[in-house]
């Protein structure tokens, strides 16, 4: 059967039988599908022009409305096409030009890459060449680095002077290129940010540790859904981890193909690269089974993941190492292992928080003497998924929200100034804490029936924040009594992981000196609405900073300097963690953190200014 999307014009082909998400991830089009296929989200709506089509009538009159039925919405992921058939994408569904965060700042560091050319001496003549000429590097220093034989042929054999490409990325010196000397040399390197999400890369010219380019992509496993549980239980078969992996290395090459065509070099050109990611995401890439990781008592290496660029299949120099920061435990992996080089938590005298909060949640907490890790489900609430009128941070998205407190009268900023379809991360931090103010919702998060703006629907009371006749959907943005409910779980989860880390450690508000906020959680959300709604405590006496990408930016680290990654292993090896799904004190403080904002202890000023 031949299936047609509009409005891409896309066409696939395929036997019938197969599902629309089937057929979808089959054309590559970047589509919301943030539970993996699994008709749980509602999110994969598409629209049936024409074709034979079947589907479970129970889920989609629990997801669809009867007025979208009607329209001829269908869920992709329950849909099976049993002849040529045509859909429409309607614009709710599609992924279109998201705001992808790339990196902060960075500090001038020492440079040092795993990688250098060197100009070759042959030693054919005294008291070192009575066994044989030999082979000398002008200015290298270290442990003799391995040649192979046909490399050293090619040495033996030139007439001319020869310069060799020697990495220690593998863990031992070893040559990896010859070629004459008279050819100019370009040395440049990758440093990539592997997210569940987005991918987001940097190139760099190893000679001055200059940034050269910067470009970014959607991961094309979000098709095969948004949470690392999903991606565990399809990575435990071994198509299920080829596909996951083939698509991980296709969203990193899409990365580079930009960088290269950008700054105009040869891929082969890059000599080395380093990845940050959790610990699912690099093990995907590396097509290790992460079946595993699906149970407490998982042993992690802190060891680092190394692969030669040719069998990684990227698409670099083919003999390069491919280096991923270490990974901590199954939740922390080198993502947040970057974020804490970034912040440089690892070698500050003060108590420092660092919290970043996507798909997955990394809360970090220590100093140069200690550090101890925890990670949190928070879901993708905090990226704009999983909410009814949720979406990514992208155009259309709502980003800022402010409430008239009299009226109930919602004003938006939306990305594109456009009109909006949906809600993004930023908005719902902005949306909570206004809706609480203006008494839309209850101390519990509860959205209280009658107040302004709030409208009865089939699902219970919801708060509209933009009328269907001023959106570019025609259907109301609203935020749902489930969404609120997911927010409040979301939100629990976090601010109680943060308060177990201080539980642990006997810390409190006031001890901790600096808070550091990372991916774009930290870098567009509001702190004051960020503790308003009691996502993270009162820290009265600390220093917020936000650090933008540290996973990116702790891959560039590595990339230019080998000292960074032995940093990168001693801070895996050091950081302890705490697992929350054994952890006894988790559930008490969860519940404690289901009300807005939270714990007495944690929110002083709250309960000072209500009297309370």
């Amino acid at each position: 059967m031949t299936i047609l999307f509009n409005p891409m014009s896309r066409m696939i082909t395929m036997p019938a039988g197969h599902t629309v998400l089937d057929a979808i991830r089959e054309a590559g089009i970047q589509f919301e599908a943030i539970c993996g296929g699994k008709a749980q989200c509602g999110k994969c709506r598409v629209i049936r022009i024409k074709g034979d089509c079947s589907e479970d009538q129970d889920i989609c009159c629990q997801c669809l409305s009867p007025g979208e039925r009607r329209q001829g919405y269908k869920l992709a992921c329950i849909t099976k096409v049993w002849s040529d058939a045509e859909f429409t994408i309607p614009v709710e569904s599609r992924i279109d030009q998201p705001q992808i965060l790339l990196t902060s700042e960075v500090r001038d560091l020492e440079l040092k890459p795993a990688v250098s050319w060197y100009q070759v001496q042959v030693i054919r003549d005294g008291p070192s060449a009575l066994l044989g000429p030999s082979i000398r590097l002008a200015g290298y220093t270290g442990v003799k680095p391995h040649i192979s034989r046909e490399f050293s042929a090619e040495i033996m054999a030139s007439q001319g002077p020869v310069a060799v490409l020697v990495t220690t990325a593998g863990g031992i010196p070893e040559v990896i290129e010859t070629r004459r000397a008279e050819i100019p040399i370009r040395m440049y390197g990758v440093a990539v940010d592997l997210g569940t999400t987005t991918v987001a890369a940097l190139l760099v010219n190893l000679e001055n540790g200059k940034i050269v380019a910067r470009a970014s992509a959607l991961n094309r496993q979000i098709t095969h859904g948004e949470e690392l549980v999903t991606r565990i239980t399809i990575g435990r078969s071994p198509s299920g981890l080829a596909s996951l992996r083939s698509a991980a290395i296709g969203s990193i090459n899409e990365a580079i193909s930009r960088l290269t065509t950008e700054a105009m070099i040869d891929p082969e050109d890059v000599i080395d690269c380093s990845i940050g990611g959790n610990t699912v995401m690099c093990w995907l890439f590396a097509g290790i089974d992460p079946g595993p990781l699906d149970y407490v008592d998982a042993e992690v290496a802190t060891t680092p993941i190394a692969i030669r660029a040719d069998e990684a299949e990227l698409r670099i120099h083919p003999k390069a190492w491919v280096w991923c920061l270490p990974a901590v435990s199954r939740f922390v992996g080198g993502d947040a292992v970057g974020d804490l080089i970034t912040a440089g938590i690892d070698q500050a005298e003060e108590l420092s928080l660092l919290i970043d909060l996507g798909t997955n949640g990394e809360i970090l907490l220590g100093n140069k003497d200690w550090l101890v890790s925890t990670s949190c489900a928070s879901g993708p609430a905090f990226e704009g998924a999983g909410l009814r009128c949720g979406m990514r941070a992208m155009l259309g998205a709502i980003e800022h929200v402010t409430i008239d407190q009299a009226t109930g009268e919602a004003a938006i900023r939306v990305i594109g100034d456009t009109l909006p379809k949906g809600i993004c991360g930023s908005g719902i931090i902005d949306a909570a804490p206004a809706m609480a103010k203006a008494g839309i919702l209850d101390f519990s998060g509860k959205i209280v029936e009658g107040a302004p703006g709030v409208e009865n629907t089939e699902d219970g009371p919801g708060y509209v924040l933009v009328p269907a006749e001023k959106t570019g959907t025609g259907r109301d943005i609203m935020i749902t009594k489930q969404d609120m409910a997911y927010l409040m779980d979301t939100k629990a989860a976090a601010c109680g992981a943060i308060s177990v880390l201080m539980m642990k450690y006997r810390v409190k508000i006031e001890d901790v000196r600096h808070v550091y906020l990372a991916g774009a959680f930290g870098t567009f959300g509001s702190i004051d609405k960020l503790t308003e709604f009691g996502i993270i405590p009162e820290f009265p006496h600390a220093e917020f900073h936000r650090i933008g990408n540290g996973s990116l930016t702790g891959a560039y680290h590595a990339l230019i300097s080998i000292n960074s990654r032995d940093r990168a292993i001693q801070i895996a090896e050091k950081m302890g963690y705490i697992d929350l799904l054994v952890d006894t004190d988790f559930i008490d403080e969860y519940w404690a953190a289901l009300r807005i904002p939270g714990k007495e202890e944690l929110f002083p000023s709250f309960f000072r200014q209500n009297n309370m």
